[in-house]
Parts: C-alpha cells; structure tokens; sequence
C-alpha cells in the first residue's frame, strides 16, 4: 500500500470548462498527455472541442490532479451522455479513483443513457458496471475499442 493510499483526500470536484482555473486546465492536459502519449504511444490531437461542452471530474491530492474524466452532454460526441478521457496517474492506480468518478459521473446524470468509446483491455472493466458492447472491437488512435451502453436507470 503507497503512503498517501489512507490519507489522501478523495473528494470529487466537478466543474465546467468555464470554471476551470489556469493550473486546473494544465494539469488535466498534463494527466491526459502522460498517460495517453508518452505511456500508451497514443499519437492523437486531444483538444477536440469538446472539453469546452463537458463536465470535468476530478480527484486530487493536495493540489496535483491525479484522477480525471470528463462527461460529455448528449448530441457532442454520442447521442447520449459519454464518459471520456478517464484517466488515473500511473503511481495513483490501483486505488479504484476512476471507479469513484465513473460511479459519480454515472449518478449525476440517473435516468439517461452513456455510451463510451473505450479501450478493448478495459472491456471487462466497463462491463463490471454494466456497461454492454453494441459496436467492435474497431480501431480507434492505432488502438482496439469496443463501444459500450449502460441504460443507467
């Protein structure tokens, strides 16, 4: 068990695009860069207009951003609502903090639908929340995807 595991703070912030500070907007790109990027050799543009419609989920400790998704509003990359960009730092894995924004995410918005686009290692991850395939597996990024639909009821 890391050190901060029992001490750090989990406490989910939420905040649109507009309420984003400088420092906040940073280290989301940051997060996303270092994961996506330089850890899993995804060569993607990740300003894709859509973080500016989004609701921005995350997970600090102290003042570092370690957790991240964004949920996206229906009619901007799905009909329904769509979780995105879900992201843990590397050193902070394994403490179920994207579980905890996943679940959020999905309680804020009960009562509509959420489809994802999500990576095919991830596929029996999604489905332990109920999340069932409709479309794939389909290249995405020079990566395999399975896109999956919770009812959320």
């Amino acid at each position: 068990m890391h050190p901060w595991y029992s001490s750090m703070d989990r406490t989910i912030y939420k905040k649109r695009f507009d309420e984003l500070t400088n420092e906040e907007l940073y280290q989301i790109l940051d997060l996303r860069s270092k994961v996506f990027v330089m850890e899993q050799k995804i060569l993607y543009l990740d300003t894709d207009y859509k973080d500016q419609k989004s609701i921005h989920y995350m997970i600090r400790d102290q003042d570092k951003i370690v957790a991240y998704l964004r949920l996206v509003p229906p009619g901007v990359k799905f009909p329904e609502y769509a979780l995105s960009r879900v992201v843990t730092d590397p050193k902070y894995r394994s403490q179920r903090l994207a579980t905890l924004l996943i679940h959020e995410s999905m309680h804020d918005v009960k009562g509509n639908p959420i489809r994802i686009s999500g990576q095919a290692y991830l596929k029996a991850y999604y489905e332990g929340f109920g999340f069932v395939v409709v479309k794939g597996p389909y290249m995405e990024e020079d990566i395999l995807h399975y896109e999956m639909v919770h009812p959320n009821r």
